[in-house]
């Protein structure tokens, strides 16, 4: 008899990404024990860092492993305009 592992969230990871013109694009992920955690991570991130995305990973009903990805893009506004 098989024993599958109950459906749940076994691992939330928090992708930052930030650029740096000397040193480039770079990434760090940081894991979070639950939702209330992610959330809160995620309010106090603040420039020069971005959210890339956020990866929930866990099992469902019958043990697959599953991976919820949120993927963020950013976009930079300028407030002035282009000269004419």
């Amino acid at each position: 008899m098989l024993a599958f592992m109950s459906e749940g969230v076994t691992e939330i990871l928090l992708v930052i990404r930030r650029w740096d013109p000397k040193a480039g694009l770079s990434e760090h992920a940081h894991a979070y024990p639950d939702l209330e955690s992610l959330y809160d991570a995620c309010l106090k991130v603040e420039s020069p860092d971005l959210i890339e995305r956020i990866m929930i990973r866990g099992r469902d009903e019958s043990g697959q492993e599953r991976t919820l990805t949120l993927a963020f893009q950013s976009v930079t506004i300028h407030s002035r305009r282009p000269s004419q």
